[in-house]
């Protein structure tokens, strides 16, 4: 969610991208829904997009609706202007509604049932709607009874790190060969084996082995390769984790005919070549990622804080690409071994991240020899949250007990802009109960960056003196306190006694 101050505006924009889009909506037949945004020049009104790729009345439309959130401030009923959009590459409008004087109780939703033709969008005219495989849905509301004239823009970007592979299989002696023939592939997240069968036609099976919970869904592309290495393709097959886990899934090709009636093109020494290309996307990859602007009646635009660090779009998807190899174990060459689990990881990448790593690596230690490096003092869950940073530059899911181990993990390993980060979200989230552990932190790690920023936090936070949490601090930290207390002295002001 997103938040900040209008000043002058009327209004807000809100853009939600929706990358990697057509491999996953038709997995949403109850409709998507936005990460929420407050319009402040709408009485502080929280929001939020519903999108239904399947139509939310006729799975051949796509509907679009404005929704207003329950838990927001505001009057009981609001009345505004809004406009539902999808954009094009550029930006231009390539469809647009618009209602006017609409009155939104809080959890009510109004929009279009019929908005654009799903048919248009995914296959007809997918090019310009879905540029690079992602959708741009904008939303534009303001007040009653006013022109827009300036609105505080608001970014949400959500990726689905959808993973692919290919691979060739050589069948010889296709002509004859017997039904019941095999070739297996094996991931970390599944393991099927591609079975030649036969009733009336040659056909091609899937038999999934195993299948991991976090798969959603598997997307199968065949394709013929004819004598000229000419791909020529066989049709896509798309498999819910439903589908998945019935065991076998027929038929993924069944061969044409023309096969036999081209054998000098399709059978060159009777040998059939097909290409095997495959797409998953699993539970945890969608991530979301904001930015602010406020954009003026001319298009002038004046940057403003955001609440997540903004990732370019080239840079996005070398995040994605590095975190699917770490993800999934391409080509490792080295593990990170806790008490609990083992990661598997890649020398190189670990030594562009940490000075520490790369000494490991770089010199004659037992972490070159064994293949290995021993992290017994980090639980599992801290190592991989440092890991997912190192191959990806992102936090996720942050929360204060997460952030007090990264950074202390970040400092061991000298990986500075994750300990930074991880200050920074420490120091966003004082609290008069946590404030003492924060600073033992700090002091712990010699940061003193973060120990005057926590210094000053509870000068400033007289309850922070009424606590046990301070009694036992004092009991235990006699030099700590001693600071705290001159600093108060040379800023005065109330100190509650200890409620003991």
């Amino acid at each position: 969610m997103a938040t900040g101050n209008e000043g002058e505006t009327n209004g807000c924009t809100f853009q939600w991208k929706i990358e990697n889009i057509s491999h996953c909506w038709w997995l949403f037949a109850e409709g998507m829904a936005s990460p929420s945004f407050i319009a402040d020049a709408l009485e502080g009104t929280k929001w939020c997009l519903f999108l239904y790729l399947t139509g939310n009345r006729n799975e051949d439309d796509v509907s679009v609706y404005l929704h207003r959130k329950g838990d927001c401030s505001g009057p009981n009923i609001i009345e505004i202007n809004f406009q539902l959009a999808f954009l094009g590459a550029d930006g231009s409008l390539l469809k647009e509604r618009s209602l006017s004087k609409q009155g939104f109780l809080r959890k009510s939703s109004k929009g279009f049932h019929k908005f654009e033709s799903r048919k248009k969008m995914f296959f007809t005219e997918k090019e310009a709607f879905l540029p690079q495989d992602a959708l741009m849905f904008q939303c534009t509301l303001w007040r009653k009874d006013e022109s827009l004239v300036k609105s505080k823009h608001f970014y949400a970007r959500t990726v689905f790190n959808v993973s692919r592979s290919f691979f060739v299989w050589s069948i010889r002696n296709f002509s004859t060969v017997n039904a019941g023939l095999r070739r297996k592939f094996k991931d970390n997240l599944f393991d099927f084996d591609l079975v030649l069968n036969e009733d009336i036609d040659k056909k091609l099976d899937i038999d999934m082995i195993s299948l991991d919970d976090s798969v959603r869904y598997i997307s199968f592309n065949t394709s013929i390769i004819d004598l000229e290495e000419k791909k020529e393709n066989c049709g896509i097959k798309n498999c819910s984790a439903d589908d998945l886990k019935v065991g076998v899934l027929s038929p993924v090709l069944i061969f044409p005919k023309k096969l036999m009636e081209n054998k000098s093109r399709y059978l060159p020494n009777d040998v059939l070549s097909l290409g095997f290309e495959f797409a998953f996307w699993t539970k945890e990859s969608e991530s979301s990622i904001w930015k602010l602007q406020t954009k003026g009646k001319r298009g002038v635009k004046r940057k403003m804080p955001y609440s997540r660090k903004e990732i370019p779009q080239h840079t996005a998807a070398l995040a994605t690409d590095l975190k699917s190899m770490y993800k999934h174990g391409i080509f490792v060459d080295t593990e990170l071994r806790t008490w609990a689990q083992t990661f598997p990881a890649h020398r190189n990448i670990l030594s562009a991240r940490s000075p520490v790593f790369r000494s490991m690596f770089m010199n004659d230690m037992k972490e070159t020899n064994s293949g290995h490096v021993d992290i017994t003092d980090f639980e599992a869950d801290t190592v991989n949250r440092m890991l997912l940073y190192i191959y990806t530059d992102c936090l996720e899911d942050l929360h204060f007990e997460s952030a007090s181990k990264l950074y202390t993990i970040a400092d061991k390993y000298e990986i500075l802009s994750l300990r930074s980060r991880c200050s920074s979200f420490l120091q966003d989230n004082l609290r008069p109960t946590n404030a003492c552990d924060v600073l033992i932190l700090a002091d712990r790690h010699q940061d003193d960056d973060l120990k005057s920023a926590v210094q000053d936090y509870i000068v400033e936070h007289n309850e922070v003196f009424s606590s046990l949490g301070w009694k036992i601090f004092m009991d235990t930290n006699v030099k700590l306190a001693a600071d705290i207390m001159y600093r108060k002295v040379l800023n005065p002001g109330k100190i509650y006694p200890c409620n003991v």
